[in-house]
């Protein structure tokens, strides 16, 4: 059955708003509270969009399992603490944690950027031959070196701006770079398929 344009839209929003969710609470709750009172709604709205993958039996992407992982993890230890110290460093840990994750997955032949790319909603999923497909691969590695680079740059920005603007500069950054990678996917996909037959 073919997906109108609307569905595609429809399942867009709903893709990016179980992932994004969290980064557009915390930098409204940062604004109108400070920072320990955003910290805590990060971590609920987290939570509640684990909730929802669950009510909606959504799968979640393993972006969304990371992110919300490194939120909770060290929101959480912020929460305990009298002055937060550990959650402007999340945007280093979480890049540079699935950075060293996928090198690690690729290294071992495990298939998880085919998992991520069958996480995608159907309608801007690219045709794969498999777990196997040598473009995916050569693709995950240039991936790899971006979270690297990314990462150092999310560390030397946690010295330099305020908690607010750290969060959402890397929601703007991150979540925008990501969704052109993957949107752009089927494109890279042809053109290294058109690279191999030359």
């Amino acid at each position: 059955m073919k997906t109108l344009p609307w569905q595609k839209i429809k399942q867009g929003i709903i893709y990016f708003f179980l992932n994004l969710a969290t980064p557009a609470t915390f930098y409204w709750a940062f604004h109108e509270w400070g920072p320990k009172p955003a910290i805590g709604f990060a971590v609920v709205v987290s939570l509640l969009q684990a909730l929802s993958h669950l009510i909606f039996k959504v799968r979640p992407s393993p972006i969304f399992i990371f992110a919300s992982g490194f939120t909770v993890l060290f929101g959480g230890i912020d929460l305990w603490l009298k002055t937060p110290q550990f959650f402007r460093f999340e945007p280093f840990a979480q890049n540079f944690g699935v950075a060293s994750f996928t090198l690690f997955a690729t290294l071992a032949r495990l298939p998880l950027a085919y998992e991520l790319v069958k996480s995608l909603p159907k309608s801007i999923q690219p045709k794969l031959k498999g777990p196997d497909d040598p473009r995916l691969r050569r693709l995950t590695w240039i991936w790899i070196f971006y979270l690297y680079v990314k990462s150092g740059f999310y560390l030397y920005l946690a010295y330099r701006v305020d908690l607010g603007d750290l969060i959402l500069f890397r929601t703007l950054l991150g979540g925008g770079s990501l969704g052109v990678m993957l949107l752009s996917l089927p494109f890279q996909l042809r053109n290294q398929q058109k690279s191999d037959k030359n």
